[in-house]
C-alpha cells in the first residue's frame, strides 16, 4: 500500500486522525500528554509529494495562532484535505502555512511562493500538529501512519534520490527519521541548522532548482 492509499481511509473516513492510529494514540497518551491538535486535517505532507523535485523532511506540523484561526474555516480544511493526494500545490494561500512557507520560498527560490509551491513538497514522519515535539518524539516510531512515512521515504524518496530525479533534505529530527547518511549521494542533504537551511544546504538546493 502506497502512502497515498493509506490516506485515502481518512479522506472517506476519520478525518483527524487515521483509523490505524487511533489505538495506538489512546494507548500512549500518557507518553505525549496530550500534545496533539486534532483540530487539524492530518498534514503528512504539504505539496505535490507525487512530482515535487525537491522534498524536506520535517518531524510534524506546528501549531499556531494563524493557522487555528485558519482551520477554523470549513473551506481551509477541505483545501487541506485535499493535500492527501499529493498532487496540489502547497497551499501557502492558508494563514499559519503562508508565514512559515514564505520563510522558505524567500531563501530557496529568491521569494517566487508560487513556483516554489509547485517544485517544493514537505513530508512529516508525524502527521498531527503540535506546539513542541518534546513529547511527542517519544511515539515517533509507534504510529502506524510514521510507518508509512518511512516505507515512502526508504522505499520511494531515498531510491529516487540516489538516480539523481529529485533532491531530498532532512531539515530536522534526522535521528527520528533515521537518516544521518547522505549514503554517498548529492541528491540526499542533511541539513544541520536547527531553523531554517544550513549555507552549504541553502547553495545546493537553490543551484538544484535553478
Amino acid at each position: 500500500m502506497s502512502i497515498f492509499e493509506f490516506w485515502k481511509e481518512v479522506e472517506s473516513g476519520e478525518k483527524h486522525i487515521h483509523p490505524d492510529d487511533k489505538t495506538v494514540l489512546a494507548e500512549l497518551k500518557h507518553y505525549h500528554k496530550s500534545d496533539l491538535n486534532y483540530s487539524f486535517p492530518p498534514g503528512p505532507f504539504f505539496g505535490p509529494l507525487k512530482t515535487a523535485k525537491i522534498i524536506l523532511c520535517y518531524a510534524n506540523p506546528s501549531v499556531d495562532d494563524p493557522s487555528l484561526d485558519a482551520v477554523a474555516c470549513s473551506l481551509n480544511r477541505e483545501k487541506l484535505m485535499r493535500q492527501l493526494n499529493g498532487d496540489q500545490p502547497y497551499p501557502y494561500e492558508l494563514n499559519g502555512w503562508r508565514q512559515w512557507f514564505s520563510q522558505r520560498a524567500n531563501s530557496l527560490f529568491g521569494g517566487d511562493v508560487k513556483l516554489a509551491s509547485k517544485q517544493l513538497a514537505v513530508i512529516n514522519l508525524i502527521p498531527y500538529a503540535s506546539k513542541s515535539m518534546d513529547n511527542v518524539e517519544r511515539i515517533a516510531s509507534c504510529l502506524p501512519s510514521a510507518w508509512a512515512a518511512q516505507n515512502y521515504l526508504r522505499y520511494t524518496l531515498i531510491p529516487k534520490a540516489l538516480k539523481g530525479e529529485i533532491l531530498l533534505v532532512m531539515c530536522r529530527s534526522a535521528h527520528l527519521w533515521g537518516l544521518r547518511s547522505s549514503h554517498g549521494s548529492d541528491h540526499i542533504i542533511i541539513n544541520t541548522a536547527r531553523s531554517g537551511f544550513d549555507q552549504n544546504s541553502k547553495k545546493r538546493i537553490t543551484e538544484w532548482h535553478t
